[in-house]
């Protein structure tokens, strides 16, 4: 079994292999508040705001909710040959193994 992990959003308990995980840097200070400091600054020569580095974990349902995460895999394309359905997944494969 894989060890539990916390959703970052809701706090569910997860399996760590079945979370949804990001990782995401982001700016401490939003732009208006990086001209601020920096007009307000001391020091002339240019400070540069450190970052947060964030690792998130996210169970499937809030992945989902978040756009995260698609709800399921896209449908392989089908295509009709002399009435019948024919894939085209398939037929590569097929193709393939053939060549």
């Amino acid at each position: 079994h894989a060890g539990p992990l916390r959703c970052s959003n809701c706090s569910r308990c997860v399996p760590k292999d079945k979370a949804i995980k990001r990782f995401t840097v982001r700016i401490m200070a939003e732009s208006a508040a990086v001209r601020d400091i920096s007009e307000a600054s001391v020091y002339q020569a240019e400070y540069v705001i450190p970052k947060l580095y964030l690792k998130i974990a996210y169970c499937v349902s809030c992945a989902i909710h978040s756009h995260g995460r698609r709800n399921r895999a896209p449908l392989p394309h089908v295509r009709y040959k002399d009435g019948k359905k024919a894939h085209l997944a398939v037929e590569a494969a097929a193709g393939a193994a053939a060549s």
